[in-house]
């Protein structure tokens, strides 16, 4: 259904019912390229997707809640995974979401809420409902059905991407040891089982495995994303030791190691412990990365490593990088969208809205 109400109109001074108006201005030319979004949202009461763009939000329902975005190809095929423990994926085409195709997990598992696609293969996150072992489960990129598996590498699997021009597959095992089937507290606390694992695409075989030193045996490795040259990696992470604090974003460059970044220096404590979402600009230059608990985006330099700034909205966590160079797009928990321009000083808001519903993690434009 089509919620009209729900969506400010992209013309300068606008105000929409809910109070939040237009913030800052839009050239003509970045009007007309204002992009599609994709994500999973609860509206009056309903777990769905949601698809929104200048023309207003477009929600249709999913058996239970969603968490994570794939692009299956340029035609408009995408993939909808269920929050874990999920246990339903979604394949829809952005032009018909409510004719949508669901998908079962491997007998005996669950979703972990992530998958990654390239020309020739899907691969789903899955954890094993007992012992949540990962399994990375391919599937046809067309129909999704199963064409065989792959072992994780430890416990529970969380993002994935394919880097090096789809060669390779690199996970992000988020190790947190708990109930499968429950939201709950670690088991784990100090002793997480998380890595980063580089896999031939092709084989499965395991060509790399990231871990970091037993100084930060308390972080959860979790969320990533790829940079324009398919070789860098700027990833986000869960701290479940909450003593100290400790560095929650680094970058990976395939094939040789992790360099972790520095936290806010305006306020280090700024991320509350955890990173929902990564992001890196289209010109490479940006890494952003929100935090819901933080209620705040943060940015820092891709080539130095540098931390640059932040700013505040409640519940912050959906991110995706624009087609423009140094603009991301945020949405929020409390229903927030959001345009934000990067630079060396900072982030900014370019214009804001709000939709009455609640965002889920993350996002992606199509």
């Amino acid at each position: 259904m089509l919620h009209r109400r729900n969506f400010l109109n992209l013309t300068a001074g606008a105000a929409l019912g809910t109070g939040l108006g237009l913030r800052g201005s839009f050239a003509r030319s970045q009007m007309d390229a204002v992009p599609r979004l994709l994500t999973a949202m609860r509206l009056e009461g309903e777990d769905g997707g949601a698809l929104w763009s200048r023309e207003g939000l477009k929600h249709f329902a999913l058996p239970q809640r969603g968490h994570a975005l794939t692009r299956i190809d340029a035609s408009g095929k995408h993939l909808i995974v269920g929050r874990r423990p999920g246990r339903y994926s979604a394949l829809i085409d952005v032009s018909a979401p409510d004719e949508r195709t669901l998908l079962a997990p491997l007998n005996s598992y669950r979703y972990s809420g992530h998958a990654a696609a390239n020309e020739n293969l899907l691969v789903t996150a899955e954890l094993h409902a007992e012992t949540a072992m990962g399994a990375l489960v391919l599937r046809d990129p067309f129909s999704g059905a199963i064409t065989g598996s792959w072992e994780a590498g430890g416990i529970e699997p969380h993002e994935l991407l394919f880097a090096d021009g789809g060669a390779r597959l690199v996970a992000a095992l988020g190790g947190i040891e708990q109930d499968t089937d429950v939201k709950g507290p670690a088991l784990n606390v100090g002793e997480i089982e998380s890595a980063i694992v580089e896999l031939d695409a092709r084989t499965g075989e395991v060509l790399h495995r990231h871990e970091l030193t037993p100084d930060y045996a308390s972080l959860s490795l979790r969320h990533m994303a790829l940079a324009p040259d398919g070789q860098t990696i700027a990833f986000g992470m869960q701290d479940q030791d909450f003593s100290e604090l400790r560095p929650l974003m680094g970058i990976l460059r395939v094939g040789r190691g992790i360099d972790l970044l520095e936290l806010p220096a305006d306020d280090p404590g700024a991320l509350r412990f955890y990173v929902g979402s990564v992001a890196i600009d289209a010109s490479a230059q940006y890494i952003a990365a929100t935090s819901p608990k933080g209620g705040t985006v943060c940015l820092w330099s891709l080539s130095s490593g540098v931390y640059l700034g932040r700013v505040a909205m409640a519940d912050v966590c959906g991110l995706a990088a624009d087609a423009e160079a140094a603009r991301f797009w945020v949405t929020s928990g409390a229903g927030d969208i959001a345009s934000l321009t990067a630079s060396e000083t900072g982030l900014a808001f370019d214009a804001r809205w709000r939709a009455e519903g609640q965002f889920d993690n993350h996002l992606l434009t199509v």
